[in-house]
């Protein structure tokens, strides 16, 4: 769970957010500051768990010899030097073994700030230097940038580089821990989502929705596995660790015994920066960069509990082929959802890296619930993952506007490889659209929290995994269904219809369509009204008359006459009405004695239209083909071809939590109407006696 931020963490959090002033002050757009910010709060992050590491190293040395460090010694100063690099946390000569930092740095004012700054920055180790973004090369990824943001900064107006330097150089991290540092980053991250509503969602899941679903992962554990032992824990889009790291946490805290690992991988290259320098600092820590989808960094691993809120309706085209050809066993090629949105890769992605005993806790968007059709991909994903699988346990429908940057409902997938046995075939619904409290003030377009009580009723729902006030306990045939393809052969209200297929023929027959009439001589078509055009023009024109035609009528020189009123489908023969059917003119290109021309074939016959119907379904062959047969009996009234089904896969809510609505009594209904004419006769009557005699 995350840490709720007290007075401590607040004030710093405070402070931090006042380093914003300065930025104001430059000119610089609000929905820009957290790209100026981030490099300088993973530099104070990165500074205070050095401080800490180094005195931690001076106390152990203490503890192990008996005496006091001194850093006159070079041999003390050499087993320091060693153990920093050993510990591969980061590594500063000035700030190891001198204790200077940005601070110290910022001591003399004037000259070159921008040159001091660098020359002090430089002196990292090289993956730090990559991380902060310092002496990349050109047309490498720059990640935190922060050389890039402070040359911006220090050639500005007024050079602001400095006091917004010194500003972040007074802000010591040091007295916080690990769990209390990530707290106050979630508080900076979700102020920078606030004023940045486009990347709100790469950098920020609220924090109520995170303790919702480290919550969970904690009941599956408490559930299934033991206190003891190893958990490895994986974030495939860990945006800036704050998922990944409260999961650590909550599983630490309920576990004390539990031996956790954390991993993740990110594309954005500052929010990975940001992640990767706080992995540095926690026990069994890594994150790596890139795309998840196509560069797997964690390919060969499984994990034991996976959390994630990966992006939402972004467009996986450019990379489609590679994934087609991808040979890894995460993605099927029947199960690729369109490309115009990846979400269901990453469930699958997920479910390919669930270990033996693996939980999942992943947020969605709607789409993932109901978007396609029956045996497209992403219904064969659910299905996949709900009948094949059997490995998804629950989804939860978050309130609305639970995010920053949208107001759209948002669904927590709860997957477990190991469904305890009374849970397997069963899928709880839990609408949790009601469990939340009003803020006192919007945050972008979040105006809600689930608060601890909500979380506890949420948590409490999951756990009975039974039919409640909120949730129900679904059979997974109740989430499948058949779409049964049908071609019917249609009826009028009185059950006529064309019964046989005729072929049309006559040495003379007049077309009409509508007002325009066409002769038609030995089945050729007259182009006299096409003067100037082409016979593929002509027959182009002809179909387009048809096509657009309201009524078709055909007339057989010393024969019947056909009509058809193409709105209704209704077919004449003479002045007799038929029922419904087809009267279909078309015309072709031909060749008559060496000369192009056009022949015409009419046809009168059924009206066969395909058709589909959803069905439920049954996972029993035999009691699936009852449940079609008789629904088609009973609701399709017109003869009709079965042309097979297909079996489709959809979460529902609100036919499952249908939405009820206060009707009210006719009774009621009649009195207002009676009041209302009550109130016309009156006024009638007002009218009248203006308009009277004396009028």
């Amino acid at each position: 769970m995350t840490q709720t931020i007290g007075a401590g963490l607040l004030s710093c959090a405070d402070k931090i957010w006042e380093t914003a002033d300065t930025l104001r002050g430059a000119g610089i757009k609000a929905s820009d500051w957290p790209a100026y910010m981030m490099p300088f709060f993973a530099l104070m992050m990165l500074e205070s768990r050095l401080r800490r590491f180094r005195q931690s190293r001076i106390d152990e040395f203490k503890r192990e010899t008996e005496h006091a460090f001194s850093f006159e010694d070079a041999a003390h100063r050499e087993w320091l030097e060693y153990s920093a690099k050993a510990a591969n946390k980061g590594f500063h000569p000035e700030l190891l073994l001198h204790g200077k930092g940005l601070g110290e740095t910022c001591l003399v004012p004037g000259g070159n700030f921008l040159n001091r700054l660098l020359a002090h920055l430089d002196q990292y180790d090289p993956d730090t230097k990559r991380l902060l973004g310092i002496g990349y090369a050109q047309g490498h990824a720059r990640f935190l940038d922060m050389q890039g943001k402070a040359s911006d900064l220090f050639s500005r107006d007024n050079c602001p580089l400095y006091p917004f330097a010194q500003k972040w150089a007074s802000i010591d991290l040091t007295p916080f821990d690990n769990s209390e540092i990530t707290t106050i980053e979630e508080h900076i991250k979700r102020k920078w989502a606030d004023i940045s509503a486009e990347t709100a969602g790469e950098q920020y899941t609220p924090s109520d929705v995170i303790d919702l679903a480290t919550a969970l992962i904690v009941e599956l554990r408490r559930e299934g596995q033991s206190a003891a032992g190893i958990a490895d824990i994986y974030d495939m889009a860990s945006g800036g660790g704050n998922f990944l790291f409260a999961t650590e946490d909550a599983l630490r805290d309920a576990f004390p015994d539990l031996s956790v690992r954390t991993r993740g991988q990110e594309l954005n290259d500052a929010l990975y920066a940001l992640a990767a320098i706080e992995a540095r600092f926690r026990q069994d820590a890594r994150i790596e960069w890139g795309n998840t989808l196509t560069n797997d960094h964690f390919l060969l691993d499984k994990f034991d509990a996976i959390v994630a809120n990966p992006p939402y309706g972004v467009d996986w085209k450019d990379f489609r082929r590679h994934l087609e050809m991808d040979a890894s066993g995460r993605f099927d090629a029947k199960r690729l959802p369109p490309t115009s949105d990846g979400q269901l890769l990453f469930l699958q992605h997920a479910t390919f890296h669930l270990s033996e005993i693996g939980v999942a806790t992943i947020v969605h968007s709607g789409s993932t619930l109901f978007s396609g059709d029956a045996g497209g991909g992403e219904s064969e994903t659910r299905r996949w993952l709900i009948q094949q699988q059997d490995i998804v346990e629950a989804i939860i429908q978050l309130p609305k506007n639970e995010f920053f940057n949208t107001g759209i409902h948002t669904y927590l997938w709860v997957l477990n490889r190991a469904k305890p046995a009374n849970r397997k075939g069963f899928v709880l619904l839990i609408n949790a659209e009601t469990c939340f409290t009003k803020r006192k003030k919007n945050l972008n377009q979040k105006n809600c929290e689930i608060d601890e009580t909500n979380r506890a009723r949420i948590v409490q729902a999951f756990r009975d995994f039974a039919d409640g006030p909120i949730s129900r306990k679904l059979p997974i045939d109740a989430l499948l269904y058949n779409k049964v393809e049908l071609e019917l052969w249609r009826h009028d209200e009185e059950g006529r219809a064309i019964g046989k297929t005729e072929k049309i023929e006559g040495k003379k027959i007049v077309v009409r369509f509508d007002e325009a009439l066409y002769n038609v001589d030995a089945g050729l078509l007259d182009l006299a009204p096409f003067a100037g055009r082409t016979v593929k023009e002509a027959i182009a024109l002809f179909h387009e008359a048809a096509r657009n035609a309201e009524l078709t009528v055909v007339e057989v020189s010393g024969g019947q006459m056909y009509g058809r009123e193409n709105e209704t489908g209704t077919i004449w023969v003479g002045p007799e009405k038929k029922g419904l059917g087809v009267l279909s003119v078309k015309a072709k290109a031909a060749k008559s004695r060496g000369q192009e021309c056009a022949r015409v074939e009419i046809v009168l016959d059924r009206l066969l239209e395909k058709d589909h119907e959803t069905v439920p379904y049954s996972s029993d062959e035999a009691a699936n083909n009852r449940l079609i047969a008789d629904f088609l009996a009973k609701w399709v009234h017109e003869p009709w071809c079965l042309h097979g089904w297909k079996t489709g896969c959809e979460i529902n809510f609100n036919r499952v939590f249908p939405k009820t609505s206060d009707i009210r009594s006719s009774k009621e209904i009649l009195k207002d109407i009676a009041a209302v004419e009550d109130e016309m006769a009156r006024l009638e009557a007002e009218i009248a006696a203006d308009f009277g005699p004396e009028a």
